[in-house]
């Protein structure tokens, strides 16, 4: 199961603050059960793509749990960045130096039909065990093959 809309509605109702114990442990217990097959949680080698087979990544380091979901972390070597392109609207994230400091992540999409959230961890937070300088993408937003099939696309 597709876990995103309650990802948002936590996200929205709780602003990101880290949930309470009880919370938590059902909402990542969740994630976890709903985390689709083709990934391994503990990283894997596989190239990971959108849904119209731009490479996301070359092999990911693990999926990280949180409170407001399960995501793909990955390092810079093994990011597509240079089909990376910063979020319409987020540029402030990286060019103003009134947030770029404070900012918790860089948030990026990719350059493909998708509108796939990629983000660069900045700082650490409460809610997951994200680490600054990964990058991370939701579990859902992406797939993995090794060769698309021109006709299943």
């Amino acid at each position: 199961m597709n876990t995103l809309k309650v990802e948002a509605k936590l996200a929205e109702k709780y602003k990101y603050k880290p949930l309470e114990k009880d919370l938590s442990e059902k909402y990542r217990n969740y994630y976890i059960e709903n985390i689709p097959d083709f990934l391994n949680i503990n990283g894997d080698k596989a190239s990971l793509r959108t849904s119209y087979g731009t490479i996301v990544c070359d092999g990911y380091e693990r999926i990280v749990v949180g409170d407001y979901g399960a995501f793909v972390e990955f390092n810079g070597k093994q990011a597509n960045s240079k089909l990376f392109k910063i979020k319409q609207g987020q540029e402030y994230r990286i060019h103003d130096p009134k947030y770029s400091k404070n900012v918790k992540y860089e948030w990026f999409t990719i350059n493909d039909k998708n509108d796939i959230k990629i983000y660069k961890q900045k700082k650490a937070v409460l809610y997951a065990d994200y680490k600054p300088k990964m990058y991370y993408v939701n579990v859902h937003e992406v797939i993995v093959s090794k060769v698309l099939d021109f006709y299943n696309i």
